[in-house]
C-alpha cells in the first residue's frame, strides 16, 4: 500500500488533474485520510472569518489537517457536509435566512 503523499504526487502527475481532483479521488475512491478544498470551502470558511480569503489550497489544507481529528468517514462526511451546504444554503447568493450557522457568520 503506497504512502497517500506518494499517491497524490502521482495522481498530480497526470495530465489535467490538480489538486482538488487528486485529493477527491484520494478520499472518495481510495478511502484515504485527505481533505479536499474546493470553491464552497473557501466560500463557507472566508464568510465566517476562519479564512481571509487569500489562502491557497496548501494553505487551507494544512488548516484543516491541524485543526481536524477524525477518521476517514469523517474526512468524508464532513467535506459532503461543506458541499451540500455551499450549495444549498451558503450560495454565490446566500440564503442566510435559512442558514444553521448564522450566528456566528461575520457575513450576516
Amino acid at each position: 500500500k503506497l504512502p497517500t503523499e506518494r499517491l497524490r504526487e502521482e495522481l498530480l502527475a497526470l495530465p489535467r488533474i490538480g489538486p482538488e481532483t487528486a485529493d477527491s479521488i484520494l478520499l472518495y475512491a481510495l478511502e484515504r485520510k485527505i481533505f479536499v478544498v474546493d470553491a464552497y470551502t473557501k466560500r463557507i470558511f472566508t464568510r465566517l472569518g476562519i479564512l481571509t480569503g487569500n489562502e491557497d489550497y496548501t494553505a487551507i489544507q494544512k488548516m484543516f489537517h491541524q485543526n481536524f481529528e477524525g477518521t476517514v468517514h469523517d474526512y468524508n462526511e464532513y467535506h459532503a457536509l461543506i458541499v451540500k451546504h455551499g450549495k444549498d444554503i451558503c450560495t454565490k447568493k446566500p440564503h442566510c435566512d435559512a442558514c444553521c450557522i448564522a450566528d456566528i457568520c461575520k457575513t450576516v
